[in-house]
């Protein structure tokens, strides 16, 4: 299997192992674990850091076309921010329904997905654990209730649980179970990866909590132009992921109305400029996709950080202004038609590709 690292600028082939997409589930015990011997392990608390870093194709890491052209700024949290993290770090995603809560406990209904970025190893003797449990491996973060990872890399299935508001524990939590013969509350096995929670400026316990109690893109609608990285399906995916809906085209009554929907989002990439033209000269703003990537792992959408082509749109109170020729900027109503005309031409051409017809 050929696994893909993709990031803004390019695409590079690197040879992986099998996907655990494949690894059978599990057989089911049929003795229920006495719930009085439900220990958490010693070690519990640790969240192991010298790994091996494979990578596979089936979750690549998730970068945007502007993620070089931005640096980590490391940034001291607030005491009102500390306080909301404390808050929010107290309620990680848990099961509320009664009879659900009652199958998780004996895990015959805990489905969980490994990282490809975990050592072959690990993976070995979890498998084994997993066999004694009943607790079988997922295909995928929509079927799966944990993902398990022990360090934080950006890759869409890490992006992914994040969205949904899943726990991402590390190996130590399935250990814990295994040694306690049922299941572990996963609160304290919760991955914190204190070097890339600083980097991106995030709490993971806290973002869990954000995910579920307020999704980040509840009932917008998102469209997604063409060349955006790291692929239209990922980013489609992810925005389902978090409540909003992707939409495949923008109707004609869209393009022709005065103003674009509030609830849209335009998500794009400085080659697809000419496609945005249309939705500019209509005040829209476009964003780059790092506004969801990096927006899913903190839980905010930083709107004026990710914002593309402030350079070519000015705003005036009752004006839009487009550059053209050069530095010279025009009003959208004094524009050459036919340039207008043109870039019409290019987001209907591009409607029409991907669905094949007009309705």
């Amino acid at each position: 299997m050929i696994s893909e690292i993709i990031t803004g600028k390019r695409v590079v082939g690197i040879s992986d192992r099998k996907s655990d997409a494949n690894c059978s589930s599990a057989p089911k015990m049929s003795d229920e674990f006495p719930r009085e011997n439900c220990k958490p392990s010693d070690s519990s608390c640790t969240t192991p850091v010298n790994n091996k870093v494979p990578v596979n194709a089936a979750s690549p890491v998730c970068m945007g076309n502007e993620y070089f052209k931005q640096t980590c700024k490391r940034r001291l949290l607030g005491s009102s921010l500390l306080k909301e993290i404390r808050g929010l770090s107290a309620t990680v995603c848990e099961p509320t329904s009664t009879p659900e809560l009652r199958k998780r406990r004996d895990m015959t209904d805990v489905r969980v997905l490994y990282s490809h970025h975990l050592d072959d190893d690990i993976i070995k003797k979890q498998k084994k654990i997993l066999a004694r449990l009943g607790v079988s491996v997922a295909s995928s973060m929509t079927d799966a209730t944990h993902f398990i990872a022990d360090q934080f890399v950006r890759t869409r299935n890490m992006l992914e649980a994040i969205a949904f508001g899943k726990p991402v524990v590390t190996h130590l939590w399935l250990e814990s179970c295994g040694q306690a013969g049922c299941f572990i509350d996963e609160k304290s096995h919760i991955l914190r990866d204190n070097k890339k929670e600083k980097e991106f400026g995030f709490s993971m316990p806290a973002s869990l909590a954000r995910a579920c109690q307020h999704p980040l893109l509840q009932d917008r609608k998102v469209f997604i132009t063409p060349n955006t990285k790291p692929g239209k399906e990922i980013i489609s995916n992810l925005v389902k992921a978090v409540k909003g809906q992707a939409v495949e085209r923008i109707g004609r009554s869209t393009l022709n109305a005065d103003t674009i929907p509030d609830d849209l989002l335009v998500l794009s990439c400085e080659e697809d400029y000419e496609i945005c033209v249309p939705l500019l000269e209509k005040g829209a703003a476009v964003y780059s996709s790092e506004l969801l990537l990096n927006g899913i792992v903190t839980q905010k959408l930083e709107f004026e950080r990710h914002l593309l082509f402030s350079d070519q749109v000015k705003k005036t109170r009752s004006t839009i202004w487009l550059r053209k020729d050069g530095n010279k900027f025009l009003p959208v109503t004094k524009i050459n038609k036919l340039v207008v005309n043109v870039a019409n031409r290019v987001v209907s051409n591009f409607m029409y590709r991907s669905h094949g017809s007009w309705h």
